[in-house]
């Protein structure tokens, strides 16, 4: 009883402090949500009507679509790629597999920004990726002015991002298959493709979905490779709902309406995050 009353007193600190930069914030959020608030003047009490806003706004619509789209291609990209580069380090020894490990990782280690200003400098007009090709003899391309290109440029470095964190959690769950189970493969005459398939996979399933699930959560949430990349553009291109929710707030000062947006952004994350509980839950 004693323990349990130090433990509280010790944690209390903590928790006042999440309560204050966490759960005020958010109620107030769920406050504003349901008035007219725009430039941070409070209006009428609308209650539900933000909400709808947020479903029946072809942008608001547009953006989420944009958003589910950039999510999940990024993220197939980066476990199959995660994946392959994951089978072929764990082939290898020596030093060559640890330096490829760290190449591959450092995307995920920089600033987000660091690594959109990088590829924001590559696919500019004037910048290597134009200068590769004119020396090659072809044309320049408008990458980021390009409404069906920026969007591919966009999953393209949210993937290049994101690879290396999949390759160390699927090498990781490569790293744990006992090695009895391939070697019992070989012995009955099973190819590298059947060995794959049918021992290495099924028990690669709960790392992948985790890695998959985090990736969602980090994918979705992104705002600052959209933000640096292509700040939404070409027209709307590349307009994320995080930027979207930007725009909302504090650009149209549409207070009510970025507060609802958010609130259901926030659900589709508890949505997400309670996916990943149950994956670790079942893992353990």
């Amino acid at each position: 009883m004693k323990v349990n009353k130090l433990g509280a007193i010790l944690v209390s600190p903590s928790i006042l402090f999440l309560s204050v930069i966490l759960i005020i914030p958010l109620f107030y959020t769920i406050y504003i949500s349901l008035y007219d608030m725009r430039y941070l003047q409070m209006g009428d009490f609308v209650g539900l009507k933000n909400y709808i806003k947020v479903f029946t706004s072809d942008d608001i619509m547009s953006s989420m679509l944009i958003t589910f789209i950039v999510t999940f291609v990024g993220l197939f990209i980066s476990i199959v790629t995660g994946t392959l580069l994951a089978l072929w380090i764990n082939s290898k020894k020596g030093f060559t597999a640890y330096i490829i490990q760290i190449i591959v990782l450092i995307p995920w280690v920089i600033s987000m920004v660091v690594g959109a200003l990088l590829w924001k400098w590559i696919f500019n007009n004037l910048g290597l990726l134009n200068y590769v090709l004119n020396s090659l003899g072809f044309q320049s391309v408008d990458v980021l002015g390009n409404p069906k290109a920026a969007p591919i440029a966009l999953i393209f470095v949210i993937a290049w991002r994101t690879v290396g964190f999949a390759m160390v959690l699927i090498l990781a769950g490569l790293k744990s298959i006992p090695k009895e189970l391939e070697e019992a493969g070989e012995v009955d005459g099973a190819s590298r493709w059947h060995t794959f398939w049918l021992i290495k996979l099924p028990l690669l399933k709960t790392p992948i979905m985790v890695t998959s699930i985090i990736l969602m959560l980090s994918n979705f949430n992104n705002v600052d490779v959209p933000m640096v990349l292509t700040g939404g553009g070409p027209g709307d291109a590349t307009n994320v709902i995080t930027m979207e929710l930007y725009d909302q707030g504090f650009v149209y000062y549409n207070f009510g309406v970025a507060s609802a947006l958010s609130f259901v952004v926030l659900m589709v994350n508890i949505l997400l995050i309670s996916l990943y509980i149950r994956m670790v839950k079942y893992e353990i």
